[in-house]
């Protein structure tokens, strides 16, 4: 990371730069933030869409297709602007070194750690090519190192090059990861992104590129004809990489047969990757152990007021005095501070379990609540006459089917994936946050565009209630979550119909 130069932009479309996150062939990552705070990465592209329909219309499809890649141990795109001579690409920043860095600066990695490494980036390939998309440069400089476990960014990037460009003869992408097909100048396709994933991990293990030479024509050479060097890499995943660099691409497993294969799951059935994702994120520290007092308190706890439930202070981890945070990083009250009420006049419940009562005599309702009540209701009635509308002007009579985009929380500065499954007959689900790992289902309300998020899994998730605002565009609304122990609305996105 460094400071922007004199002649870089110091804003794109509503996103301010501020730092230069790293250059390369295909353009300049920029460390951005947007209107609310949050922060992304965006690539100002080098090359410029061509003023011609057809090649525009390509760029745009291989965006499209690019958007629909799910968001398992992989950075999302978020936003993209084709408009200018350089468009660029805004996706999801995720802050730590490159495995290229890593290797370079420690060495290379052994045992849960390798392990770890070729199945996040087995399964980010896995939602790639299952969403239809090519990454074509795959290499250590484009996976990440995250605090939950490797991310593969610029996927599709390449094809979007190769689309901007009106002539394209030679292949695109980091000549010593190339496959034998691609130099041979046969059409990228997935058994390339795992030639080069076999390298990757290979690169991994032993600290050195597996077709090490002087110059990058020897290096080819040693592709086209040479043997791979893999020090570093034993048993069931060497056994697995070799699979990957087979010369003959139909050899090759694809990526969820080797994910499977580095799962132990061989001939299983299901979807493999969420447990890929699952498998890929490091196993945190053992807690510091907690001591226990001896003596009792000699202040209890005070109770809670007759029928009302008690509180109970956001659980801390194990040693540590921090307020255990939300999958976005919003600190939650932490024990012995007052919680914030979202309205005015309601009483706030303190963390201890006591809640703050107004004293007797006090009027049950004021004006103002009565002003507060009557703006909610008039809001709820014209969301619903909006919701109808909206309906009746789209081509599809129900919200069914599948929903993608991604939510900003903009005190925590993140921006997240989010996907709602919705189901008139029942079962709708919602999965948001980093690799998608918070799951709650869905359950209509009164309101045609208001669910209670409830059942939720996952480490620090929490129930909700999700709120629908329509937009002009029947294939796309916004969408904001409101979490259930604040009633304040913690983040909000933008989805588009997937199916």
């Amino acid at each position: 990371m460094s400071e922007l130069r004199a002649d870089d932009p110091r804003r794109l479309g509503e996103y301010r730069l501020s730092r230069r996150l790293g250059q390369g062939g295909q353009g300049v990552v920029f460390l951005g933030h947007s209107a609310a705070g949050a922060q992304v990465a965006i690539k100002l592209l080098h090359a410029s869409v061509s003023k011609d329909a057809d090649v525009r219309r390509r760029f745009l499809g291989e965006v499209e297709a690019v958007r629909r890649v799910a968001a398992f141990c992989t950075a999302q795109l978020l936003d993209a602007d084709l408009d200018g001579d350089r468009p660029y690409l805004v996706s999801e920043y995720v802050e730590g070194p490159s495995l290229g860095e890593h290797v370079v600066a420690g060495g290379p990695r052994r045992g849960g750690s390798l392990d770890r490494l070729a199945i996040g980036t087995a399964t980010a390939l896995g939602a790639i090519h299952r969403a239809g998309v090519v990454h074509r440069d795959l290499k250590p400089g484009n996976v990440l190192l995250s605090l939950d476990g490797p991310r593969v960014i610029d996927f599709g990037v390449s094809r979007l090059m190769d689309a901007a460009a009106t002539t394209t003869r030679s292949p695109i992408g980091t000549p010593a990861y190339l496959s034998p097909e691609r130099i041979s100048g046969e059409p990228a396709g997935p058994p390339a992104d795992m030639w080069a994933w076999g390298l990757t991990v290979a690169y991994t293990a032993g600290g050195r590129h597996a077709y090490m030479a002087d110059t990058y024509q020897e290096v080819l050479a040693r592709i086209l004809y040479g043997k791979p060097d893999l020090r570093g890499l034993s048993g069931r995943l060497r056994e697995i990489v070799e699979a990957c660099l087979a010369h003959d691409p139909r050899d090759r497993p694809d990526a969820e047969e080797t994910l499977r294969a580095l799962l132990g799951q061989d001939g299983g059935t299901g979807d493999v990757l969420p447990s890929g994702a699952r498998a890929a994120v490091p196993t945190p520290p053992p807690p510091f152990p907690r001591t226990t007092p001896t003596t009792t308190p000699t202040t209890a706890p005070r109770p809670s007021p007759e029928g009302t439930p008690a509180t109970v202070p956001w659980p801390s981890p194990e040693g540590t005095r921090a307020p255990w945070p939300t999958p976005e990083g919003t600190p939650a009250v932490a024990p012995g501070e007052a919680s914030t009420s979202p309205l005015e006049g309601t009483p706030a419940v303190a963390a201890g379990g006591a809640s703050a009562t107004p004293p007797k005599g006090t009027p049950a309702v004021s004006g103002r609540r009565i002003w507060q009540v009557v703006v909610a209701v008039a809001a709820v009635v014209m969301g619903v006459a909006g919701f109808v509308f909206w309906l009746r002007a789209s081509q599809g009579p129900t919200l069914d089917g599948t929903w993608t985009g991604s939510a900003e929380h903009p005190t925590a500065g993140r921006v997240f994936p989010v996907e709602l499954r919705l189901r008139a007959d029942g079962g709708s689900t919602m999965r948001w946050g980093a690799d998608l790992h918070c799951s709650g289902r869905l359950a209509p309300t009164r309101s045609a565009v208001v669910f209670d998020l409830g059942q939720v899994k996952g480490e620090s998730c929490h129930a909700g209630t999700v709120r629908i605002v329509p937009s002009d565009d029947p294939n796309r609304f916004l969408v904001k979550v409101t979490r259930s122990d604040t009633g304040a609305v913690v983040y909000s996105g933008r989805l588009s119909r997937a199916s």
